[in-house]
């Protein structure tokens, strides 16, 4: 359904700082960059994660929330674990969340920018 998804970050330097930390253990490391924006793929399958800079008031939009996916457990507690060393706040720490779904395992976290970010591993639905 999605070609890529786009978000807006006050500081790009500092936030590549972040997801470069944040998205290595899901497999996904940056394939391009500029002062006008930085982009994310997995394996080499080109840009799919685009940050770009923004003034402040414009950063965090209402309600938004991106799910990445993880290969196994141990990838969403390295990525939880590397994100709040990067600064982010947990909404749902990682670990097994059967309220959400019987297989579910994974978390909720605020990047330094408040956008929310979640990593699944295990369905959904």
């Amino acid at each position: 359904m999605f070609d890529h998804l786009s978000v807006g970050v006050r500081d790009l330097a500092a936030a590549r700082a972040f997801y470069d930390a944040f998205l290595a253990p899901l497999g996904c490391s940056a394939t391009q960059s500029s002062a006008a924006e930085l982009a994310y793929g997995a394996g080499g399958l080109g840009a799919q994660f685009y940050l770009y800079p923004v003034r402040g008031d414009q950063v965090a939009g209402l309600g938004t929330h991106i799910a990445f996916s993880a290969d196994s457990r141990a990838a969403v507690d390295a990525a939880y674990a590397a994100a709040l060393a990067g600064g982010a706040l947990s909404v749902r720490p990682a670990g097994a969340h059967p309220d959400i779904a019987a297989d579910y395992y994974g978390c909720v976290l605020l990047d330094p920018d408040g956008n929310k970010l979640e990593i699944v591993a295990g369905t959904m639905h």
